[in-house]
């Protein structure tokens, strides 16, 4: 059994710091008379990814830059808005009882912002960029979420991933009303979603048509 010095309490499992000081334990451990937490520990693989989807999009901004070139001071802004979003959703991940459920609508809250920025200054810079790439994150957290919680995730939240499908075909509506000065996010967020319907289809076709039918009959 492993016991914290400072509180004087003693635990049992695999802890390695106390809960409520956070200071080192002493001892053996023993072990634990409760089923592993498999919750805590896909949100710890989902804190994970989501470290690693931040990096990869800090890159993929950087590389952007260098070759379109785009101008720095939109690089630099998005590059901090990638870092405020990490640790945003970071916190929810960590504090939120029902993370889940937190994070699929807040970038639904991201487009919003983003359209609402778009009618007031009417720069084309917010729909071929921001829009799409809102829309691909959303695509990329959304098959992270599936990927860790497995049907779970789509059972619970499959009116959430229909609406990210439709909102990652919608920058093709920018194209079309020649609202984009570069397509290649566009299209690259429409053919995300196109995968990303299809792998639902594929993959968890019985829990998605299940909840579309609880949905329906409601």
């Amino acid at each position: 059994m492993r016991k914290c010095s400072k509180c004087g309490v003693d635990f049992t499992g695999d802890l390695d710091r106390c809960p409520l000081c956070q200071a080192e334990l002493t001892g053996e451990a023993d072990p634990s008379p409760f089923p592993r937490n498999e919750v805590r520990k896909s949100g710890a693989i989902a804190l994970r990814v989501l470290a690693f989807a931040t990096g990869v999009c800090l890159l993929v901004m950087l590389f952007l830059g260098q070759l379109i070139p785009l101008p720095w001071d939109i690089v630099l802004t998005v590059c901090v808005a990638l870092a405020v979003n990490y640790l945003f959703v970071r916190n929810i991940l960590t504090h939120s009882p029902d993370f889940l459920r937190v994070v699929v609508r807040y970038f639904l809250v991201l487009l919003g912002i983003a359209a609402v920025w778009f009618a007031v200054s009417q720069n084309l810079i917010i729909t071929t960029f921001v829009i799409p790439s809102i829309c691909l994150v959303a695509l990329v957290f959304d098959t992270v979420l599936i990927a860790v919680f497995k049907g779970t995730f789509v059972s619970g939240y499959a009116k959430y991933l229909l609406f990210d499908v439709l909102l990652g075909l919608t920058p093709l509506v920018l194209v079309a009303l020649n609202l984009t000065v570069w397509n290649v996010l566009a299209y690259v967020s429409a053919l995300t979603a196109s995968v990303f319907l299809l792998a639902l289809l594929v993959f968890t076709r019985k829990q998605l048509l299940a909840e579309m039918r609880k949905l329906f009959s409601a």
